[in-house]
């Protein structure tokens, strides 16, 4: 088992997906962040990766020209991809954007995967991308929308916290895998993408709070609730009550 890394009380560092997992499940927040069980290994979305990285890859091309994009005019969107100096490091798994939350002291962090800036009002535009390959037009309403929602608004709230001017509205680009036709174009595999942009007008007024009560959570000495749906501790619960005794602890 390798070494616990050493973890702050009064100063504790807490992603979007660890907030994200304190709203799904307090108690699974708790073993995992703060008495660092690991959870259950899950299968690492590569495919998705790539997807990420061919879109950004994309938008770095206009960001660096200053022109337009196919997908704005296809969609009428006045923007740009907005110019900083630091985009690279918020768009960094485990650096991101960085603040502290005035009410705890913890620092809150997250990796966005692209901002887009109005041309007007200057107000930037968070950017999301997913990628899937369903039948039909990809929403927010269904799967894993709620869940999409909330890290988009955590998004815009560290954003705002670090003095941009970020509007309520975001962007998801969604790429969805298209399953007709072939494949194989000469030797060299290829799979086309519809892609969909769901504009999603967020409300930040919650984060606060789930900071102030997910940093309470983490500091206390007593282990939480399980949250309502959730699949971990549901399955924990049933195989003890199936097989009970039979596990060596």
């Amino acid at each position: 088992m390798g070494r616990r890394k050493t973890i702050s009380l009064e100063n504790p560092e807490l992603s979007r997906s660890a907030l994200d997992e304190f709203v799904q499940c307090p108690r699974c927040f708790y073993l995992h962040r703060r008495l660092q069980l690991k959870g259950l290994k899950r299968i690492p979305l590569t495919l998705a990766l790539a997807t990420d990285q061919l879109l950004k890859n994309e938008f770095d091309v206009v960001r660096a020209t200053g022109e337009t994009h196919p997908i704005w005019q296809r969609e009428r969107l006045n923007v740009r991809a907005f110019v900083h100096p630091d985009i690279d490091l918020w768009r960094s798994n485990f650096k991101g954007m960085r603040v502290v939350h005035a009410g705890t002291q913890a620092t809150i962090s997250g990796a966005v995967d692209d901002l887009w800036q109005h041309q007007e009002t200057w107000q930037l535009h968070i950017v999301d991308y997913k990628s899937t390959a369903k039948d039909g037009t990809p929403d927010l309403e269904s799967g894993f929308g709620a869940g999409y929602k909330r890290q988009m608004e955590i998004y815009q709230w560290l954003f705002r916290q670090a003095g941009f001017d970020v509007s309520p509205r975001g962007y998801f680009l969604y790429v969805n895998g298209v399953k007709q036709g072939g494949f194989y174009d000469s030797l060299e595999g290829r799979m086309k993408f519809e892609t969909t942009v769901i504009g999603y007008d967020g409300d930040t007024t919650w984060v606060d709070e789930c900071i102030t009560r997910a940093v309470e959570c983490f500091r206390g000495d007593t282990v939480p609730g399980s949250g309502a749906e959730c699949d971990t501790c549901r399955y924990v619960v049933e195989r003890a009550r199936v097989a009970p005794g039979i596990f060596p602890t």
